[in-house]
């Protein structure tokens, strides 16, 4: 063994090398694997897709803008989530039954769950805000049509948790045929299944927190396909969790990323203050981010 090399050994300090020990297995394996009664298998490890506080990395090769989100702007996961609570406030919004129980609703979004913790390259989007949610049966052939039935409902549920505050829907008499999905994003796909039938998925509102709509669109290509990028599904999870996503200034601006409004540079977004929500179109230079607004994900 050359001296260089030895010096290498010599510059990891005693805490790094019970470390190496530790993810050995302890003492018993090192001394296994010193007397040769043991050997290793030196796996290079899954690249992980998320940060600890459950946002997507960022691409080291995006073509479009990302900045770092404004952690004064946060969303709390909760404690519990009750699944009959928030199945029944849906039901109860809606005026309709959604075709799912309760206990339906609890083991699809545990199978999913599952899912993301078995896959360690995603398994930290679930250090972020996480939300089970069921879409009902999409009837409506026209998507304007539908996110402007949603939106009453919005208005409906975030009224009655809230009942100081106002709703603000700015320029919805203007989205009749004019809302369509965005390419690449995967949604078309969700909105094909929830033509057949309600779909179970998880919804995480600020994992894309930072990003331009460019740049969210081009973190889907490289994410499982069970992943795209949130649209009428922010919707419904506002109905579901108005108390969580809608809960006053200190929450980011929540984009529906993958639908448009005319042009692909007009999107819509939820903006919550400590006395209103407010649902807008707004233009975006695609490419042009901020710290303020997040895209969010769903799974299913």
């Amino acid at each position: 063994m050359g001296l260089s090399q030895v010096k290498k050994y010599e510059d990891l300090s005693f805490a790094r090398w019970v470390a190496v020990g530790n993810k050995l297995g302890g003492l018993a394996n090192v001394l296994g694997i010193l007397s040769g009664e043991l050997e290793v298998e030196v796996r290079e490890a899954a690249n992980t897709l998320f940060d600890s506080y459950g946002r997507r990395i960022p691409l080291p090769m995006l073509s479009a803008e990302v900045c770092d989100p404004e952690r004064d702007l946060y969303l709390e996961q909760p404690m519990t989530i009750i699944y009959a609570e928030r199945l029944e406030r849906l039901e109860e919004m809606l005026g309709a039954k959604t075709g799912i129980t309760a206990g339906q609703f609890q083991m699809r979004t545990r199978k999913l769950l599952a899912t993301i913790r078995e896959n360690p390259q995603i398994v930290k989007c679930l250090r972020g805000v996480w939300l089970p949610v069921v879409l009902p049966q999409l009837r409506e052939e026209d998507l304007s049509t539908a996110l402007e039935e949603y939106l009453g409902v919005v208005e409906k549920s975030y009224l009655a948790e809230f009942p100081e505050r106002k709703f603000l829907s700015r320029r919805k008499e203007k989205l009749a045929g004019r809302v369509s999905v965005v390419a690449n994003s995967r949604h078309d796909q969700l909105i094909a299944r929830m033509r057949q039938e309600p779909v179970v998925g998880i919804y995480s509102p600020n994992s894309l927190q930072g990003f331009s709509m460019d740049a969210s669109g081009e973190q889907i290509e490289s994410l499982p396909e069970q992943f795209s990028l949130s649209g009428l599904d922010a919707s419904v999870a506002m109905i579901m969790y108005p108390d969580v996503l809608a809960r006053g200034c200190n929450t980011p601006f929540l984009n529906l990323a993958a639908l448009s409004w005319g042009r692909t540079d007009y999107s819509f977004d939820f903006g919550a203050s400590d006395d209103e929500l407010e649902f807008k179109i707004t233009s975006y230079q695609g490419s042009s981010s901020d710290p303020d607004i997040s895209s969010g994900l769903f799974f299913s």
